[in-house]
């Protein structure tokens, strides 16, 4: 690590987050050393006041955890970032990180100049009380002024329709009343004359004597459905002999009885035993004697499916099968060339291409016919020469390692062929059936085939079954009927006399017939039925009316009183929203005096402290700068402050922005003494002040200057300075510089460098006061 990586760990130490890098919240994942998987830092702060922090941090963090204890609390930790720190890369963004202009006058300037002079009161004051000056914001920020108007509006039309529906009410009433006067005349055959305030209940008592009129129509209903019930039995008699019809219907029924059993005896007697004959191969077919038709639809449809899975499982064994003798044959054949292609490679030289190199190199450093290994003399074992000797020998060996390199390929070709046909051998062999399943497949085949056979050619037997024994069961049904007709026979005309009697005060005897009586007891109980349903639909029709008078006389009423407080609301809510004027009124003028205000501190405090600070320290630092950098507050009739920056030249002249006037050097001078002024304009929280390498681009002259500002805060307002700088010339300078100049000062120096490792190196030097022996005193 360098010394921005130790600026960085004691920022981290100190408020646990390095704010120039928030906005990039990756940063986290890469605080650990490549070659560490975590890290800690532990930081202690002496001499700390309590409410400052808890004097000692912690912090642990590796790519997956980030545990923070800072040593400083929330605010302080924040006064730190903006105002104790400057890192390296902040220092020459520093001018345009505060001269960022906003539409919404919410710079970082701004924001300081703000907190500086405590500006945020008197513009939460005024910025809170200028809704005061427009009804529509006292709206936006008063939801209840608006639903107050909103209300006011509202009972304002709720009283105008409240006297539309009274007049309304009271035209209705009149109506009603017109109405019942018109009902009671053609209920009691009498005139009626009522009027506004009559008694309701006395009425209703009188409705409410008329109720054996409802005994009545009961009576006459229970009436007329007897007689109706006479009619249709005495129509379902008929006129012909019922004693004839049912011995016609009895032969029918006999008859078909007959061919049925003579059915079921032969062609279903058929059908049952091929059903039996099936039921051992499927229990769940139906056992019903009374439907064979049935049974045999649902056999055949299951001896079609039945014999399509045979077939089914019949063919797969059939190919299976034919998979395995291809797949065994493969086998065969790939285990016996890879047996034949090993034998070769056994014969074969167990490295020849090895021992063909190796004889290649010998080969250079052979002379005359000597073998350099042993040297012996090649002449005495063979005319030929030694030279010629080894060629033919590599010759031979790159030939024979060619040959097995050939083999070997085949061999791994061989052996894939065998993986694949083993594997296709063990699918096959699943597949197949043993000899015994094969022969119940094909029985079971053969069995249900044959007695699908039987099933269809008596398909047609099955139907002509169905036919008559649907019509043996439609004639028993007659018969059925028929007998208990007779049986009724003998109840009814007694019954028939008895009712006709009653109703038309006549015997039966004085009718031509039976069902002619009954027809003039109905029209009679039908007549009497419509007089007492028109009654009592008046009755009812009346009575619905005097509900309706009271509903409406008691909305008449309700609406009076629903008028009347409406009214009495109207008047509150008037009353508040003028007691809401007198304190706009008030507000307007308390918001204009927050603002005269305001506007008197901006012009009093901030030209002053804040540009003498700044311009002392810049002038300090670049005493041959023509243009000065200073604060600038635009004058804003609306008592807004917005905070820019700008240069002032040494005759008075305005300049532009210090990006434009100023050179590299003296920006990064400037941005130093702004962040210098920032810190010094305020109350001092913390008695730190951390410079990561402050002295970017700036001259001998300028260094010397900066150096004496730094003695001079240091030793004069007691400021606790940590600066980093690269070159160690600079480095040995400002030791000398600032080193300890009265008792209880102190400078600590501390050198980072790598040894031959690569490791980080940290050597400190502490530097205490001592009195010069060499000045007399």
């Amino acid at each position: 690590m360098g010394k921005t990586s130790i600026l960085s760990a004691l920022e981290l130490g100190l408020t646990g987050r390095i704010a120039h890098l928030e906005n990039k919240s990756s940063y986290r994942d890469f605080l650990t050393n490549f070659a560490a998987h975590s890290g800690s830092i532990e930081l202690v702060a002496e001499h700390l006041p309590q409410y400052q922090g808890n004097g000692k941090g912690s912090l642990t963090f590796s790519p997956e955890v980030f545990e923070s204890n800072p040593v400083l609390s929330s605010s302080y930790a924040s006064f730190f970032s903006e105002r104790c720190f400057l890192p390296q890369g902040v220092l020459g963004r520093l001018l345009e990180i505060y001269d960022e202009q906003s539409s919404n006058t919410n710079s970082r300037l701004t924001q300081f100049v703000k907190e500086l002079l405590r500006l945020d009161p008197l513009d939460a004051l005024a910025e809170g009380l200028s809704h005061a000056f427009n009804i529509t914001r006292v709206r936006k920020i008063a939801p209840a002024y608006k639903q107050l108007e909103a209300l006011l509006e509202n009972y304002e039309s709720q009283a105008s329709r409240l006297q539309e529906n009274i007049d309304s009410a009271f035209g209705a009433i009149n109506t009603r009343l017109t109405r019942l006067n018109d009902m009671l005349s053609s209920l009691t055959g009498q005139p009626s004359k009522l009027e506004m305030g009559l008694s309701v209940i006395t009425l209703r008592k009188q409705l409410a004597d008329g109720q054996s009129d409802e005994k009545k129509l009961s009576e006459a209903v229970q009436n007329k459905s007897q007689v109706a019930s006479l009619i249709t039995r005495l129509t379902k008699l008929g006129e012909e002999s019922a004693d004839a019809d049912i011995a016609e219907k009895e032969r029918a029924e006999a008859q078909l009885s007959a061919e049925f059993e003579s059915w079921f005896n032969g062609p279903g007697s058929q059908i049952g035993q091929a059903v039996t004959d099936l039921r051992p191969y499927n229990s769940e077919l139906s056992t019903s004697d009374s439907d064979l038709a049935t049974v045999m639809d649902e056999a055949l449809h299951w001896c079609k499916s039945e014999i399509s899975r045979c077939n089914r499982v019949l063919e797969q064994h059939t190919d299976s099968n034919e998979k395995l003798i291809t797949a065994q044959g493969v086998v065969q054949r790939a285990s016996t060339r890879i047996r034949e292609i090993n034998e070769l490679l056994a014969a074969g030289a167990i490295d020849a291409r090895t021992l063909a190199n190796a004889l290649a190199g010998i080969a250079p450093h052979v002379e005359a016919n000597l073998c350099p290994v042993c040297s012996r003399d090649y002449s005495e074992v063979h005319t030929q020469p030694l030279t010629t000797h080894i060629a033919a020998t590599i010759a031979n060996l790159t030939s024979e390692a060619g040959r097995l390199q050939s083999l070997a390929a085949e061999r791994a070709a061989e052996n894939e062929r065998l993986t694949i046909a083993q594997r296709d051998l063990v699918v096959a062999e699943r597949g197949t059936l043993d000899s015994d399943s094969v022969l119940v497949w094909r029985q079971r085949l053969s069995t249900v085939t044959s007695i699908n056979g039987r099933l269809a050619e008596l398909q047609i037997e099955s139907i002509k079954g169905r036919q008559i024994g649907t019509a043996l069961a439609n004639a028993r049904r007659e018969v059925s009927e028929i007998r208990k007709a007779i049986h009724s026979s003998a109840t009814l005309l007694p019954e028939i006399q008895m009712i006709v009697e009653r109703i038309t005060k006549l015997p039966t005897t004085n009718f031509p017939t039976l069902q002619e009586g009954l027809r003039e007891a109905e029209v009679i109980i039908l007549n009497r039925i419509s007089e007492i349903e028109a009654r009592l639909t008046l009755r009812v029709s009346l009575a619905s009316e005097l509900d309706q008078y009271e509903r409406e006389l008691e909305l008449h009423t309700n609406r009076k009183e629903q008028q009347q407080k409406v009214r009495s609301k109207s008047d509150v809510i008037k009353k508040t929203m003028r007691e809401v004027g007198e304190v706009r009124d008030t507000a307007k003028l308390v918001a204009a005096a927050a603002s005269g205000v305001r506007s008197g501190i901006v012009r009093d405090v901030f030209s002053g402290s804040l540009n003498t600070i700044w311009r002392d320290l810049f002038v300090r630092l670049a005493p041959s700068e023509q243009f000065i950098p200073q604060f600038q507050l635009p004058p804003h009739d609306d008592g807004k402050v917005e905070a820019v920056l700008e240069t002032l030249h040494k005759s008075g002249l305005a300049g532009g922005a210090p990006g434009t006037m100023l050179s590299q050097g003296n920006l990064n001078t400037a941005a130093l003494t702004l962040f210098l002024a920032l810190n010094l304009s305020v109350p001092s929280q913390l008695p730190w002040l951390v410079l990561d390498d402050p002295v970017q681009s700036m001259d001998d002259l300028h260094v010397a200057q900066f150096a004496a500002l730094l003695r001079t805060l240091s030793k004069g307002l007691g400021k606790q300075l940590i600066v980093a700088v690269h070159e160690r010339a600079l480095f040995d300078y400002l030791t000398l510089e600032l080193s300890p100049a009265f008792a209880g000062d102190s400078l600590v120096t501390v050198e980072i460098s790598r040894n031959f490792q690569g490791e980080t190196i940290a050597d400190p030097r502490f530097f205490e006061f001592e009195v010069d022996k060499a000045v007399v005193t």
